[in-house]
């Protein structure tokens, strides 16, 4: 009952303040122009995020749930890199500046209690505690969530269908392995995404912005953290990591594409999955749906996976990752096709300046 209470809370709030914020973006100027990465073509208002943070935020509020270590992560630690994000959309920080920031957002999350204390090894079955590795694991955990979600948001409604999708996981992982306490903490980002998704599904009237992308990133990792890395069943990570796989193998192909084409790995391509796919001919909303379906399916396995032994378990997620991998190659995500022209656009600026 307090589970679906947070998610309809959320649900309703976002799909109120969501226009109320595309109204004050608009009144403020705080809107993203079109540039040579865009998909869009037009104007589009950015502080979706607010909605998103406020929504969810009260949804926890009201409902009070038992986990404070979790609620207090996802609310203070959401706060401090919602208000990053919001700076890096009004001023465009630095790369270096960024990260800074991420950083002193995973660090409120570990001083407010939360970090990656154990792990339980998938195939003895022995839990291992990790001493001085857990406040670095968990910032890196942390960190790399937020830039994770932040990379996906590169189609309207791709980003807030995929945290969606993976909260919604989230919630009945923990139910499955025994951690209650987390589900509606993660039910209130699941309506907070899907209340905002109708305004920005294809066409978007307004976008989350970094503020919205790097908050989300950042409840995900700390409900992950909290409900399942601590879990005592081995596989129960699987099912929002495998529900995040488009955005975590997309990451990955970035990074290999870029540092084999000589290129810095920050920056900014047209290689992603989602633009290979509407190099294929898909419009925008095909493409998403496309990827919402390989979520949808990926979480499902994951589910599926803390029903089974390792035994079974793994090898069948195994070979559902490696079809993935076998996709992307198809698909030429570790080619670069316009990775060197990105590199050739940042060489011309430079010569001009």
């Amino acid at each position: 009952m307090q589970t679906a209470l947070s998610f309809i809370i959320a649900f309703i709030l976002a799909l109120a303040l969501t226009p109320v914020m595309r109204g004050l973006a608009r009144r403020v100027g705080a809107v993203v122009y079109p540039n040579q990465r865009s998909v869009h073509k037009v104007p589009i208002p950015h502080l979706g995020g607010a909605a998103i943070y406020l929504a969810s935020v009260t949804a926890i509020l009201l409902t009070r749930p038992h986990d404070k270590v979790t609620e207090y992560g996802i609310i203070f630690g959401g706060l401090v890199i919602f208000l990053v994000g919001l700076i890096d959309d009004f001023l465009t920080l630095k790369p270096w500046q960024k990260v800074l920031g991420q950083i002193f957002s995973a660090a409120t999350v570990v001083y407010l209690g939360v970090s990656i204390t154990f792990v339980k090894d998938p195939l003895s079955g022995t839990i291992r505690f990790l001493g001085p590795l857990a406040i670095p694991l968990t910032l890196f955990w942390v960190v790399s969530f937020e830039n994770l979600i932040n990379l996906s948001d590169g189609l309207d409604g791709l980003a807030a269908g995929i945290v969606g999708i993976t909260a919604l996981v989230t919630v009945f992982a923990s139910a499955k392995v025994g951690v209650p306490s987390v589900c509606p903490l993660a039910a209130a980002v699941a309506g907070s995404v899907i209340g905002f998704l109708p305004y920005n599904f294809h066409p978007a009237s307004i976008f989350m912005g970094d503020a919205g992308a790097m908050y989300l990133g950042l409840a995900l990792s700390v409900l992950s953290v909290q409900g399942l890395v601590k879990s005592t069943v081995a596989m129960a990570v699987l099912a929002p990591l495998l529900a995040l796989l488009v955005p975590i193998s997309d990451a990955a192909f970035a990074i290999v594409r870029r540092r084999s084409s000589g290129v810095p790995v920050s920056l900014a391509d047209r290689d992603h999955i989602h633009h290979r796919l509407l190099e294929l001919g898909m419009g925008q909303r095909q493409a998403v749906m496309a990827i919402y379906v390989v979520s949808l399916v990926f979480g499902a396995l994951g589910l599926f996976s803390t029903f089974l032994p390792v035994s079974e378990s793994g090898p069948i997620t195994g070979l559902a990752v490696l079809g993935l991998f076998l996709f992307a190659y198809k698909m030429g995500l570790f080619t670069v096709n316009h990775t060197r022209a990105g590199q050739k656009e940042v060489q011309k600026k430079s010569q001009r300046f």
